[in-house]
């Protein structure tokens, strides 16, 4: 290339662009500048938020919560079902929402509060920006819920006593949640400069989602922050829960976009994409709004159906020493708590009272009269089955298993109906729970005794009820179900049965063991039996009481 050549291409390349050329590429500039001006902002907002008061203060009663329930709360975590621990955990994650709401409220109404407003105009974000950098910022309020809920459900699943597994869609929906309330809290301060709204927002927030807890069973509780279920049903198999927890993700995050835009708009953002996202997010809310609130399909109730009345069909057993164990396949791992109930029973009983071939099957009872099931489980439905099934008088076992309250309630229930069971022996045609079983005199003594020493969370379980109860004591594996029964004197024979060494009280049982459970026994004459202070009111005729 010759020198002419070489001073001509300079003299080209230092000729002025053209004026529209200028202006695109200062417009460049000036979008580039705003961008990375807009991504700082919300970096130090982001990194103030989970510092504010409202948020810490909220952050320590959820912490607060957790631990009560991990070591307060008689062993409310012991034995976890993850598909509906998965749903709890949305419920304590309100509190971390409205602490994001107050923070994001506040922190867009700093400079208002302040007397700043004025001094953003000369800044080089335009308002919008400064909006989108404040909804930015709310995404650290939800990382934090995320971490939150991760090690929430990590613990759950670490814990011995842990079954199934949780859905991602359920676990999602608690960080959404607070995303959309630290957007709600940016979106009031664009609506209103009073710093009442949040509170106001919060408290009608909270009546929403009281309603909804009032309606367990209604479709349009879905329409809230969070769905709740009864939490007095024991737990089924999640394929029959028919929770539309993904249509619900999506309706939430729907919302979010909904109220970003809405917040944008009111700082003369883009028009064109904040209709186009406008129209994305509302045809998102309602396509899934209208999803989540069906009511459940009949396929899903044939299926409650038919796992109720038709268990064995859906089970796996395993055999294990002289018991076989039947259960819903994310129930198994539950069987090692069943045979450690079951051997504390068995240990106790003579060797001339023991048998070979007890049976324990898992079953599930809904009481809902929508239907056509009535208050009762239908025992002798079951006992036809278990007879089909080849484990004729199984021993009937719910879904639930703790310690505390209900759960632990229904755990002594069980027990105590297979020392009943281990007391009747096996009878052909009858399954547990259909026998007569005894309401007090040395029988009932003798099963409720068997069934409180088992275990020490059994003994537990006993002394939790014999607290809330007065007079006699009754357990049942469900609600509804005639259960095992003991009365108030006999009760106090147990507990002091509870108070001495297990051993020595167990080989002096074994001692008296035939007159103890012979059916004219009274409970003043077990007493007698077993050097218990005879209780006031314990001459009743055993064949009467």
């Amino acid at each position: 290339m010759s020198r002419t050549d070489t001073a001509t291409g300079r003299a080209r390349d230092q000729e002025p662009l053209p004026r529209k050329a200028r202006k695109a590429r200062k417009a460049r500039k000036a979008a580039g500048a705003s961008r990375a001006a807009t991504l700082a902002l919300a970096r130090a907002e982001g990194l103030r938020l989970p510092r504010h008061p409202a948020f810490l203060a909220a952050l320590a009663l959820y912490l607060a919560q957790w631990g009560y329930a991990a070591f307060g709360a008689a062993g409310a975590d012991r034995y976890p079902v993850l598909h509906d621990e998965d749903r709890y955990t949305q419920i304590p994650l309100l509190l971390l929402a409205a602490g994001t709401l107050v923070a994001a409220n506040l922190a867009a109404l700093r400079g208002n509060r302040h007397g700043a407003d004025r001094l953003y105009d000369v800044l080089v974000l335009a308002p919008w920006r400064r909006t989108l950098a404040l909804l930015l910022a709310t995404t650290t309020g939800a990382a934090v819920a995320v971490l939150l809920t991760a090690a929430r459900i990590a613990y759950l699943a670490s814990r011995p006593g842990a079954v199934s597994a949780p859905s991602v869609a359920e676990l999602a929906t608690g960080p959404a949640l607070v995303l959309l309330a630290g957007v709600l809290g940016v979106l009031l301060a664009r609506l209103t400069r009073s710093m009442a709204a949040a509170p106001l927002t919060l408290a009608a927030l909270g009546v929403l989602t009281v309603a909804g807890a009032l309606r367990p069973t209604s479709g349009w509780r879905w329409l809230g922050l969070v769905a709740v279920e009864d939490e007095f049903v024991p737990p089924m198999p999640s394929a029959l829960l028919d929770r539309p927890a993904t249509a619900h993700l999506g309706y939430v995050l729907a919302l979010v976009v909904l109220a970003s835009c809405w917040a944008l708009s009111r700082g003369a953002a883009p028009r064109r994409a904040v209709s186009v996202a406008l129209a994305l997010g509302l045809a998102a809310a309602l396509t899934s709004g209208v999803v989540q609130v069906r009511s459940p399909g009949q396929d899903t109730l044939a299926a409650r159906e038919r796992a109720e009345r038709e268990p064995a069909t859906q089970q796996r057993c395993e055999h294990r020493d002289t018991v076989t164990y039947c259960a819903f396949p994310e129930f198994m791992p539950r069987v090692g708590e069943w045979e450690t109930a079951v051997r504390g029973v068995l240990r106790r009983l003579p060797a001339s009272a023991r048998r070979d071939g007890y049976a324990v099957r898992q079953h599930l009872f809904h009481d809902d009269t929508t239907n056509g099931v009535g208050t009762s489980p239908p025992l002798r439905t079951w006992a036809r089955q278990d007879r089909a099934a080849g484990t004729p008088g199984a021993v009937p076992v719910g879904t639930d298993w703790g310690t505390g309250g209900l759960a632990g309630d229904r755990m002594l229930g069980f027990a105590a109906q297979f020392a009943v069971h281990a007391l009747a022996g096996r009878t052909a045609g009858h399954a547990p729970g259909v026998h007569a079983a005894p309401r007090c005199g040395g029988r009932a003594v003798a099963a409720m005794w068997l069934a409180a020493q088992a275990t020490p969370e059994l003994t537990e379980a006993y002394r939790s009820l014999r607290e809330r109860a007065y007079g006699g004591l009754t357990v049942s594996t469900f609600d509804g179900a005639g259960g095992v029964s003991v009365s108030g004197p006999g009760a106090d024979v147990v507990s002091a049965l509870l108070d001495r060494p297990q051993e020595r009280t167990a080989a002096h049982v074994r001692e008296v063991w035939a007159e103890l459970t012979a059916r004219d026994t009274t409970t003043a004459r077990a007493a007698e039996l077993l050097d218990v202070p005879v209780p006031d009111g314990a001459d009743e005729k055993a064949a009467g009481c």
